[in-house]
Order: C-alpha cells, then sequence, then structure tokens
C-alpha cells in the first residue's frame, strides 16, 4: 500500500512538472486555433497556407480524404464561409512534445448552413512554427 501511495505522488508530482512546460505551447497552439477558425469562415486562402503543412491530411464529415490543394480548393462550396457564424467551444489541448492534440465543438448558424461538429486538429512544430499536419471532422447527428 505505501509503495503504491509513493509512486502515486511520484507519478503526479512527475506530470505537475511536465504540465508546466507545457503550458505555452498549448496556449500558443489555442490562439492558432482562433486563427484557423477566422481563415476558415472568412475564406482567406493566405492564412490556410500559412496555417496549414504542405503535407496535411483532411478528412471531412463524409469521410473524405483531401490534402492542403484539394482542401484549399474544397472551401468555394464550403458552407462555412457562407453562414453568418461558425464557432468553437469545448476546446482542450494536449502536449506531447513538439506535437499538440486539440479538440473541440463547431458549430456554424444560417438557413441552409447550420450543423454542428466534433474536430481533432493535430499540429506539429516545425522549423520554430506551429502548422496543422492532421485535421478529422464529425457530424453531431441532430
Amino acid at each position: 500500500m505505501i509503495k503504491i501511495l509513493l509512486l502515486s505522488a511520484l507519478l503526479g508530482a512527475a506530470g505537475a512538472l511536465a504540465m508546466s512546460g507545457e503550458t505555452p505551447r498549448a496556449d500558443a497552439v489555442l490562439r492558432l486555433e482562433e486563427d484557423w477558425r477566422l481563415a476558415q469562415h472568412k475564406n482567406d486562402k493566405a492564412a490556410l497556407l500559412a496555417l496549414l503543412a504542405p503535407d496535411v491530411t483532411f478528412i471531412g464529415t463524409s469521410g473524405s480524404l483531401r490534402d492542403r490543394a484539394d482542401y484549399i480548393a474544397s472551401r468555394t462550396t464550403s458552407r462555412l464561409p457562407r453562414s453568418p457564424t461558425y464557432e468553437y467551444s469545448e476546446l482542450r489541448a494536449r502536449v506531447f512534445g513538439s506535437v499538440v492534440i486539440v479538440t473541440g465543438r463547431e458549430a456554424t448558424t444560417g438557413e441552409g448552413t447550420a450543423f454542428q461538429g466534433r474536430f481533432t486538429h493535430v499540429w506539429a512544430q516545425r522549423e520554430g512554427r506551429w502548422q496543422l499536419v492532421a485535421i478529422q471532422r464529425t457530424d453531431i447527428a441532430r
């Protein structure tokens, strides 16, 4: 019993130390999440190109698999830029060294464009900057 308590205390302390170094990374990526949300809503091609890694993979709600060029091309028919709102909530960032995984909820409003979904974004730090390397979206059933 004492060994279990000691091990638990050590793991807790190690976790606290690891978390203290992770907060700046998580905060930086969560700020980029807002840039990403706005880039999608405004269909800002320059911002999309800056945030997406050249080798990004995007899995859409239909199960489609797209690369960066396909994703940017798909923005012309996307409902996001046509929606009055596009909001994120329930954001959660987990840091794994030079990778941050963000999960959250997304919602749009507007006639013919309203939907709610969940997403997973994988951000990797490359050459001193964070880029999206993988995206997956899932619709939330009504």
